[in-house]
């Protein structure tokens, strides 16, 4: 927001304030009730003040008229994802639209039962992961953590260009399940015992 609109904003709050107050003091009684057209008479008299208040009277009512029709452009500075920008435009890609690639990639890493992701980014544009997974019983939580970090940094460079430079991971539960290659392992071992 610009100082200016600072200022017009600020303008029409107090505006608006000193309308209520009046209003309210009228209606509550502490005021006489002809007290606003005493006070419009006085400014309506034909003096050079009340010139003044006629052009600024305009004025805000222009101010205003252009704030209902026009607005404020909402403008997304990488609240809702990470802007890319080249000669050729601008490229928004949504943070679910990250989080679900991330979820992709934690199902690929054995010994994960479940992902989910929040993705942060700074005003810099760096990205920061945070990932909270189920883990199996039989995972070396380390080494889980650690390819699940190479994983989707990885991911995130080579589909969306990203730098990310933290990938921070939380173990929510252990899972009383054996991962799944623990299971082909355990498979295996039967056969060839047979």
């Amino acid at each position: 927001m610009s100082t200016f609109e600072k200022v017009i904003s600020v303008t029409f709050s107090v505006i608006v304030l000193i309308i209520s107050i009046t209003l309210i003091l009228t209606l509550g009684g502490v005021l006489p009730p002809d007290f606003g057209s005493n006070m419009m008479e006085n400014i309506v008299d034909g003096s050079f003040w009340s010139k003044i208040f006629f052009i600024l009277a305009f004025v805000l009512m222009l101010l205003a008229l252009r704030e209902i029709a026009f607005g404020r452009k909402i403008d997304n500075d990488g609240k809702e994802g990470i802007i890319l920008e080249n000669e050729s435009g601008k490229l928004i890609i949504s943070k679910e639209s990250l989080e679900n690639l991330i979820s992709g990639v934690g199902k690929e890493v054995v010994g994960a039962e479940s992902i989910t992701s929040r993705t942060f980014i700074d005003s810099e544009k760096n990205v920061t992961v945070n990932v909270n997974i189920v883990v199996s019983r039989d995972i070396v939580i380390k080494d889980i953590s650690t390819e699940l970090q190479k994983k989707v940094k990885l991911a995130l460079k080579q589909t969306a260009d990203l730098d990310v430079k933290y990938v921070n991971i939380r173990i929510k539960n252990i899972s009383n399940k054996k991962s799944k290659k623990a299971n082909l392992e355990n498979t295996e071992a039967n056969k060839s015992n047979d």
